[in-house]
């Protein structure tokens, strides 16, 4: 009974086993499917935490980009913000150009002027909004030449100058200062365009207009009595590498077809001031502060030197006699004094006025007959007094008129064929064919420039170049290759004569009359011109004024250039 109980018990468990193994089966293979589809989960957000949009190499990639994205930033902000500690708070578009150009191809806007941006080598996109933040001082010009030096200028007394050419006369807009928004015309030096940058200057009551002529190299012309266009190129800051290229320009030997850098921008060239971006020289022949000299002058007013009374103040205006009878030593003391107190340049920093050098004129005399200029010949400025006053005839010319001729001279007042500066007629007298440019560079009155016989450099009470800094005046030897870029032997075939370009004047300094003189005088009609030269004794002539010229010595923390 117990054998057959057992037995029966037996019976039982094995199928309660089976049954049971048979479960325990079907939960494994469950679990297992189970544990795999979790896997293979696990593993798909594994993947994408690693590999998605949102993933952890992606995420690594992002943080490494704005890390080198913060570098450059900092890099470039740290070196905008040197240059504007050495210059004052400013910095020029050349200066900034040049900086973001160590971190990345500069990108512009679609007027190819404004700065957009970066990129850089790594291939990352920068807005100028994250590297320059100044927008009062954004620069929106061409880069054809260097952006006009103004950092010096004080800018309580200095303006911005353009003028409205659709109007008749045109109208002259110069109340915007230097630390404000440039106006969006103030220059292009593109070909063809030609507007050079004008300031104003008013310090003390005393106007003065300057030009910017921007740093450049010249192929040297083969000598002629015939004019040709001179090639130029405008450099790139105060290096010898022309704007666009890559390579400079190292030649110093001013052979026919060879391109040199213009002296007048070069330490050497210039006796010492440096290497400079550019010089500004004044727009007119000089007037005083004389209170007998007013604008748009009567007949009568006419009658004087344009420097009756004491402590007279140079200034640069149209429309008034220039400064007259006064002699080379008394023009030198004049021209260094316009930055002092009570002068148009007082309160400004580094900044250098002095009498125009020989290589300054030919620097705007080889501009203006290039692709950036007129090209062609200067007209005349050919009104002069005639009349006798007391005695005296005071030649008297007027500032910025223009003939209707190249060769037109007058004595006649109010000439119909005479016309003013800002006129459409008027702007054959500049050296741009537009109203932007250098006035009185042909006729009016000669105008005396530092440059002397090295034998004559003093002359009794006239003038004492022995003890003067070289930078401040050029001595001359001969009549020979020598001197390049002044616009004397390069553009001429004979010291004596009408042998310059257009047929002006040739005559070089001699022991009776050593000091240089430009440009003719009004009654010289077609020998009077930008590249006209003359010699002349040093002393007062009604015959004779002159022109200033600046220029900004500012060291460059970058190149190591001054």
């Amino acid at each position: 009974m117990r054998k057959n109980l057992t037995n029966k018990t037996k019976g039982k468990n094995s199928s309660l086993n089976f049954a049971m193994l048979k479960e325990k089966r079907g939960i494994t293979l469950v679990a297992l499917v189970v544990t795999i589809v979790v896997l293979l989960i696990l593993a798909g957000v594994s993947l994408n935490l690693v590999l998605g949009n949102e993933g952890i190499l992606t995420r690594s990639k992002e943080s490494k980009t704005k890390t080198e994205i913060a570098e450059v930033k900092e890099k470039a902000q740290l070196d905008i913000t040197e240059i504007q500690i050495l210059n004052g708070g400013k910095i020029t578009y050349s200066e900034l150009k040049t900086t973001l150009e160590k971190y990345g191809t500069v990108e512009y806007e679609s007027d190819g002027k404004t700065i957009k941006g970066i990129k850089t080598t790594a291939g990352y996109e920068i807005p100028i909004t994250e590297l320059y933040t100044n927008k009062e001082n954004w620069p929106t010009f061409t880069t054809v030449a260097n952006e006009p030096d103004i950092k010096g200028f004080n800018v309580q007394n200095s303006y911005f100058v353009t003028w409205n050419t659709e109007s008749s006369p045109y109208l002259i807009s110069d109340g915007t200062r230097l630390d404000d928004v440039p106006p969006s015309d103030w220059y292009d030096y593109t070909a063809s365009v030609n507007k050079w940058a004008n300031v104003k200057t008013t310090g003390g009551g005393n106007d003065c207009y300057w030009v910017w002529i921007p740093r450049y190299a010249y192929q040297v012309p083969t000598r002629s009595s015939t004019a040709s266009t001179i090639q130029i190129k405008f450099l790139e800051g105060k290096t010898n590498k022309p704007i666009g290229e890559t390579t400079e320009i190292t030649n110093t030997t001013p052979t026919p077809g060879s391109w040199v850098v213009h002296p007048a921008f070069t330490n050497a060239g210039n006796g010492g001031f440096g290497e400079l971006s550019g010089i500004w020289v004044a727009k007119y022949e000089a007037s005083s502060s004389s209170s007998i000299v007013v604008e748009n002058p009567s007949e009568d007013q006419l009658a004087n030197f344009g420097n009756s009374g004491s402590n007279l103040k140079v200034r640069v205006k149209p429309n008034v006699t220039s400064w007259r009878a006064i002699s080379v030593g008394s023009i030198f003391t004049v021209c260094q004094d316009i930055t002092k107190s009570g002068n148009s340049l007082e309160g400004t920093t580094n900044i250098d006025s002095h009498m125009m050098k020989n290589t300054e004129w030919g620097a705007v005399a080889y501009l203006s007959r290039s692709q950036y200029g007129k090209n062609s010949a200067v007209y005349n400025n050919p009104y002069w007094n005639n009349n006798s006053y007391n005695g005296s005839i005071y030649y008297s010319p007027i500032t910025g008129l223009c003939g209707n001729t190249q060769s037109y001279s007058t004595t006649k007042y109010n000439d119909s064929n005479v016309y003013k500066y800002n006129t459409t007629e008027g702007k054959n007298a500049s050296t741009t064919g537009n109203v932007y440019g250098v006035y009185d560079m042909a006729g009016g009155a000669w105008e005396y420039v530092a440059a002397v016989l090295s034998t004559k450099k003093s002359s009794g009470s006239y003038y004492n170049f022995t003890n003067i800094d070289t930078k401040y005046y050029e001595s001359y030897d001969a009549y020979d290759n020598s001197k390049y870029g002044d616009a004397v032997y390069e553009t001429s075939t004979n010291s004596e004569g009408f042998s310059s370009w257009d047929n002006d004047y040739s005559h070089f300094v001699v022991g009776s009359n050593p000091v240089f003189e430009r440009g003719g005088r009004a009654s010289d009609g077609s020998y009077a011109g930008v590249f006209a030269f003359d010699g002349f004794y040093g002393g007062v002539s009604a015959y004779d004024s002159f022109r200033p010229c600046l220029v900004s010595p500012h060291f460059d923390a970058h190149t190591m250039r001054w």
